[in-house]
Order: structure tokens, then C-alpha cells, then sequence
């Protein structure tokens, strides 16, 4: 779990919890698994990454390269290449983050990354104020998504991992965008949405058409239809940042 107070493991199905990191990593906004490796582990802070190659026992600063240390988020893509979204915009590491290499992208205000789970070379990047920007090469060149967009702050972007021509896209006050095209265009799909600050959403591998939204004050919403209508799902009035969703 990453938490204000550091990164928090449960070794017993959640029953119990132990604090895995020190003084020095305090507020963690997001915890990444190397799917490779399960000693393997990212969480980005406000102060820059971190990772443990001994299943949280200890923590390395790892921030070579870049030049802000704000990291709101960081996701592990195909072939273990991590990206990493920064105050001063997009970087990557193609070494388990030993250095980081700037991309294409230079907004200020990254907020978060997403690769398409059929094509490693496209990317999309959600901002804050500057809204959607699409990569079709790597990272290298990136052009704003605009068509139905009249939002500017986006906190989560989500690749349907059936069809990877569909993605939502979530925000401040957006409520939840949907594409069909690759990010081509976008429709908003809030029927029934009580709450239009979407930090977080997913997408069931299960049922790719079961969607969670993660909202802000408001709790989580689901939807069986492809977000064209929504239910709260409980929580109520929590700050609800992120939704995982697991399958065994």
C-alpha cells in the first residue's frame, strides 16, 4: 500500500500490516511490482524513486537523471522498461531506474503514464492544466489529444485490456472520458456518476466491460456497461485515490 506515512506490506492476505520503509520515505503515491521479479519493487514519492530488490527490506534512492523529484506515478512496461511521470515532465529508464533519460514530453505537471497493452510504443500521458498527450513512437514525439476533450486535469488513463483501442481517462471534475478510437476522440460517460473527481480507474480483466472509478469524496462508483451508466459502489464520502483490481 502506498500511504502517507511510506510504503505499507501485508504478508498474511492483509490481516496484519508492517511499515517497510524509514524516516526518509514518508508520503509514497505509488507502489509498482516488477512483474518480473516479486523481491523487486518501485514506489515514487514526492522526493524522487525508490526500490527494494529484497522484497522491502531496504530502500534506494534512485534519481539519477532527473531533474525533479516530484514523481506522482511510475508504471513497469513491456520488456522492463519503467516510465516514470515527473513535475517537469516524462523520463525513463531502460536499466531498473539506475539512470533516468528524458522523453518527448515536457509539461509541466505530468501526472501519469500509460502503454498500451498491445503496442509498447503507444503512450499516453494525462497533465495537470495541459490535458491528453499521445506518443505513438516511444515517447519521442507526443501531440495533444483533443477531439471532445474540455477538460484540462486528468489523474488516471486506462487501456481496455480486451480492446486496446478503448481507454478511459479520469480527472478533476471530468468524471470519466472514454475513447474508441486509440485516443483519437473522446465521449464523456457520466450517467449516474455522483461525483466527477476520478483519481482512479479499472478496468475488470475479467469483464472488460465491469469499471471502477476511484472518486474524490465521493467513495467508488462501478459500471457493467462500458461507463455509459454508473452506480455507487460503497465508501461513501472516502477519498478514494486508486482502484486495483486483482485476479487469482
Amino acid at each position: 500500500i502506498a500511504a502517507g506515512n511510506g510504503v505499507h506490506l501485508s504478508r498474511d492476505g492483509g490481516i496484519t500490516w508492517k511499515i517497510t520503509t524509514g524516516w526518509k520515505i514518508t508520503e509514497v503515491m505509488c507502489v509498482v511490482p516488477d512483474p518480473a521479479d516479486t523481491n523487486t519493487v518501485y514506489c515514487s514519492t514526492p522526493y524522487g524513486i525508490f526500490k527494494t530488490t529484497d522484497g522491502c527490506a531496504t530502500w534506494q534512492e534512485m534519481n539519477n537523471g532527473l531533474t525533479s523529484f516530484f514523481t506522482p506515478s511510475l508504471i513497469v512496461g513491456k520488456e522492463g522498461r519503467l516510465y516514470s511521470v515527473t513535475e517537469d515532465g516524462l523520463f525513463s529508464s531502460g536499466d531498473g531506474a539506475r539512470r533516468w533519460e528524458r522523453m518527448g514530453l515536457s509539461v509541466s505537471g505530468t501526472r501519469v503514464i500509460a502503454q498500451s497493452p498491445a503496442d509498447a510504443s503507444f503512450l499516453i500521458a494525462g497533465t495537470e492544466n495541459y490535458g491528453l498527450y499521445v506518443s505513438h513512437d516511444g515517447g519521442k514525439i507526443w501531440t495533444r489529444s483533443e477531439s471532445g476533450v474540455d477538460h484540462m486535469t486528468f489523474y488516471s488513463v486506462v487501456f481496455d485490456p480486451v480492446n486496446p483501442e478503448i481507454v478511459y481517462a479520469g480527472g478533476y471534475v471530468t468524471g470519466v472520458y472514454k475513447s474508441l478510437d486509440g485516443a483519437k476522440s473522446w465521449k464523456r460517460m457520466n450517467e449516474g456518476l455522483g461525483n466527477l473527481n476520478v483519481h482512479g480507474i479499472g478496468v475488470d480483466p475479467l469483464d472488460h466491460n465491469r469499471l471502477y472509478a476511484a472518486t474524490l469524496w465521493g467513495g467508488v462508483y462501478t459500471s457493467g456497461d462500458g461507463g455509459a451508466t454508473w452506480k455507487n459502489a460503497g465508501l461513501t464520502g472516502a477519498q478514494v485515490w486508486n482502484i486495483v483490481i486483482a485476479t487469482f
